[in-house]
C-alpha cells in the first residue's frame, strides 16, 4: 500500500523506487510530469491519451528523417489500443499541427513527426 484507498500496484511502486534512486534532475522532473499527468485526466481521457503520446513523443529519438515509426511508438505506449486510442490522438494532434503523420497505406498512419512548438 503506497497511500490511504491507493491499491498496490508493482509497476507503481517500482516506480516510486526507481524514483528515489534516480539523479536529483530527474527527481525534479518527476514532480513536473506527475502534475502534467494529473492535469491531463482531469481533461478527460481525449486530452490524457493526447497528452501521453505528445509526451511520449517528446522523449524518443527519431530516424534519419526525423521522424519515429508508429511501431516502435506503440511498443512504448502498450497499454494505448491502437485503434481505440492511439490513432485517435495522433489524428487530433495532427489536426493541432502538432504532428505529422505519414500514411502509406491509406488506412493507417506508419510514420509520425513531432513538430514541438513550445517545449513539454
Amino acid at each position: 500500500m503506497v497511500a490511504a484507498g491507493v491499491a498496490h500496484d508493482e509497476r507503481g511502486e517500482l516506480l516510486l523506487l526507481d524514483l528515489m534512486r534516480a539523479e536529483p534532475a530527474f527527481q525534479k522532473a518527476a514532480i513536473h510530469v506527475a502534475y502534467y499527468a494529473c492535469e491531463l485526466r482531469k481533461l478527460g481521457e481525449d486530452a490524457h491519451d493526447e497528452g501521453l503520446v505528445h509526451f511520449a513523443l517528446s522523449r524518443m529519438r527519431v530516424d534519419s528523417d526525423g521522424f519515429v515509426s508508429i511501431a516502435r511508438l506503440r511498443d512504448r505506449l502498450p497499454n494505448l489500443s491502437f485503434s481505440g486510442a492511439l490513432v485517435p490522438a495522433l489524428l487530433r494532434l495532427e489536426k493541432a499541427g502538432i504532428v505529422s503523420l505519414t500514411i502509406e497505406d491509406h488506412a493507417r498512419p506508419e510514420r509520425v513527426q513531432l513538430r514541438l512548438r513550445v517545449p513539454l
